[in-house]
């Protein structure tokens, strides 16, 4: 992902951004990561799909399904509406989002915060 911006938290000003960025660490139970080692977005593999998490936009993924008989394969879209609040480094990178824990209304069976293990490809955020 080409040209990723500069650091910023969803809903944050730019006068709060670290304090709400360390309040999104908090609960994460992770540390809050140095400005060039902020993520931006990840693209993981988690139960047979494979998921791009980008920091201010919502869950969104592909699947491979195979037509009845298996002589065909389509890319369905699959998407979860919960936004990227935060990314997390580590092994295995975490993901915060604006999804509260044990709500499944929006049809999500991932946790608040989630493992998305060892991302296919990291990008991070620019800085200045």
């Amino acid at each position: 992902m080409p040209g990723a911006p500069a650091f910023f938290v969803p809903g944050a000003t730019p006068d709060t951004q670290e304090y709400v960025f360390a309040g999104l660490a908090k609960f994460a139970n992770q540390p809050v990561p140095v400005p060039d080692q902020r993520v931006y977005s990840i693209l993981f593999d988690h139960d047979q799909q494979e998921w791009t998490a980008t920091v201010g936009e919502t869950l969104r993924g592909i699947r491979l399904r195979r037509v009845k008989g298996g002589a065909m394969e389509l890319t369905v879209s699959v998407s979860i509406p919960a936004m990227v609040l935060a990314i997390f480094p580590g092994d295995p990178y975490l993901v915060v989002t604006d999804h509260l824990l044990g709500n499944t209304s929006v049809g999500s069976h991932l946790e608040n915060p989630f493992l998305a293990g060892r991302p296919r490809s990291v990008v991070r955020f620019s800085v200045p």
